[in-house]
């Protein structure tokens, strides 16, 4: 079986030491974090591991970009899904991605 690639570990290292904050700023975290959800690709992660990161992006994207009148984006997926959540919602986000990068790292020790 292979391992998740290193650069899933070390970008997912650097996203949960971003998101350790206090709980009132969660969303506005995960939000200047955002880029982390289309850098970091499903094909990274082991097996194991794929389908749930693709289903936490698909739950951090579900909402789709925020378009204007002429229909240029404003606000991209992530950012614009964050925005409609919940502080509760946010901080089960985080739970995810805490689960997922403990995950990764067990694979490389």
């Amino acid at each position: 079986m292979k391992k998740s690639n290193i650069f899933a570990f070390i970008e997912l290292t650097k996203l949960v030491d971003e998101l350790k904050v206090d709980q009132g700023k969660l969303k506005q975290k995960l939000k200047s974090q955002s880029a982390y959800f289309n850098i970091i690709e499903p094909r990274y992660f082991s097996e194991n591991l794929t389908k749930e990161w693709e289903s936490l992006l698909n739950e951090v994207k579900h909402k789709g970009a925020k378009v204007n009148e002429e229909g240029r984006v404003v606000t991209n997926a992530v950012i614009n899904t964050i925005d409609h959540l919940s502080d509760r919602e946010c901080q089960v986000i985080v739970e995810k991605v805490n689960s997922i990068y403990d995950r990764v790292r067990k694979e490389f020790q």
